[in-house]
């Protein structure tokens, strides 16, 4: 029993202290509001209230602002918001919360009173399922994301370096090869590469912040290349043509990992119904032996 009391003591004192973070928030780095300043709005804005909905929404911003930067990257890659992910944690976790206390309910009324620790400490994993399965959902889609975007990068480099060799400029060639292409990837490219364009800034640059912002390491070394290229006149025709070659190795090398993985899960049943079989033809056997 005295586990059980200490077990909800820390419970309300986590959630004490969550409300005291959500209504006293620290003051937030200048830097960080000045960057706010000169990007583009496009994250989703909450609005101003107040009371308890005004509180959901300060603890939603508090969640947000946790997050790491690789979560941001991961976040970025897929299409979704800090605050959006913030949100999908809360509502999962109340989901599963809700589900863990339909028993913990029930159980006085069954006359089952002395299963309610064990009903709160389901609740409690439930709880902490519903808080990471978001962050495991977001993991797989920002391995899918970037695994489409070494595809679209590898289409990119064979297009610029078909570009250059035909006599076309640094600057032409990128806009060349964003524009060849309809995929999600590749628009998105030319939709950076043009906003670059118009604000007079140097394209390669902009490819460096968005594979910063997208944790894509190839995007990195093609904005490094084409630097040298439009910086010091380098020839890097070569250079793109073996960092294609070795894209597409490094892609067919995944594929096959993926396939040899799913093949190792496909056994994985076979193994286990086989072992039943055996278990259960060995037991009457074995049962007598002892007997």
């Amino acid at each position: 029993m005295i586990w059980l009391v200490a077990l909800c003591a820390g419970g309300v004192g986590a959630g004490i202290w969550m409300m005291a973070r959500a209504w006293f928030p620290p003051a937030r780095p200048l830097s960080v509001l000045s960057s706010e300043l000169t990007s583009p709005r496009s994250t989703m804005v909450l609005p101003h209230t107040t009371g308890l909905l005004g509180w959901r929404h300060r603890l939603v911003r508090r969640l947000a602002e946790g997050a790491s930067r690789s979560q941001h990257a991961d976040m970025a890659v897929v299409g979704t918001t800090p605050l959006r992910h913030a949100l999908d944690k809360l509502g999962y976790a109340m989901v599963f919360a809700t589900i863990g206390a339909v028993p913990l309910l029930l159980l006085p009324i069954l006359e089952l009173g002395s299963l309610a620790g064990y009903s709160l400490v389901g609740v409690l994993l439930l709880v902490s399922l519903g808080w990471i399965y978001p962050e495991l959902t977001l993991r797989t889609k920002a391995r899918g994301a970037r695994q489409a975007w070494d595809g679209a990068i590898t289409v990119f480099v064979d297009v610029i370096g078909i570009s250059l060799a035909g006599g076309a400029g640094v600057d032409d060639a990128l806009m060349d090869a964003a524009r060849a292409g309809t995929g999600r990837q590749l628009t998105e490219l030319a939709t950076t590469l043009q906003a670059a364009q118009t604000r007079r800034r140097k394209l390669w640059l902009a490819l460096e912040d968005l594979g910063t912002a997208y944790d894509l390491p190839q995007l990195r070394e093609l904005a490094a290349a084409m630097d040298l290229a439009g910086e010091s006149g380098s020839r890097v025709r070569e250079t793109l043509r073996a960092k294609a070659t070795a894209l597409r190795v490094r892609q067919l090398t995944d594929a096959e990992a993926d396939a040899q993985r799913a093949s190792e899960t496909m056994s994985i049943a076979p193994a286990l119904m086989a072992i039943a079989a055996i278990v259960l033809i060995a037991y009457p056997a074995v049962s007598r032996f002892f007997q």
